[in-house]
């Protein structure tokens, strides 16, 4: 689903036909005709400072995030949980289902997979959307709690898939 690796991304890209760029938001969407599937090529962590980390990965993406989680963190390609992770990094507003769905399911993902999304999953650097409105201190307080409560959940998940077996 993913491709991390720049090289791997520029030997795929070369096989494909671009369909569409779009400068502004840093995207470009791709076709490969032999296996006849879309691609979208894309830098989910950009700012004004930096592109971050470019992905490559299959479009469109499953519906939901319990199916993106049976592809990523069940199969053993590591490059799909980074992908994941790094991709829903910026996603603020999918995070406390991210974390709900990782509570109920953890046991049946891998251990080295759901470890690599977590690593990736950083909640710490992400920036959270701001209000349209000035936001009052309770605002931020009430972000900043949902972050360290998103930490700590998180790391309750990777201690009970430690422990879990089978």
């Amino acid at each position: 689903m993913y491709i991390i690796d720049r090289k791997k991304q520029i030997a795929l890209i070369n096989e494909m036909k671009q369909l569409r760029k779009d400068s502004q938001n840093c995207e470009a969407y791709y076709h490969h005709p032999v296996t006849n599937q879309m691609w979208k090529s894309f830098f989910p962590q950009s700012d004004e400072e930096s592109m971050g980390p470019k992905l490559l990965r299959h479009e469109p993406v499953p519906g939901t995030i319990e199916e993106q989680f049976n592809i990523c963190l069940t199969e053993e390609a590591p490059e799909n949980a980074i992908g994941l992770g790094i991709e829903w990094t910026n996603r603020a507003d999918l995070w406390p289902a991210i974390m709900n769905v990782l509570e109920q399911n953890y046991s049946h993902y891998s251990r080295s997979q759901l470890k690599l999304f977590l690593k990736h999953l950083t909640f710490e650097e992400a920036e959270i959307p701001e209000h349209e409105q000035e936001p009052s201190q309770n605002d931020a307080d009430l972000s900043d709690t949902m972050i360290n409560e998103l930490v700590w959940r998180s790391r309750k998940i990777r201690l009970k898939r430690f422990f879990v077996f089978g």
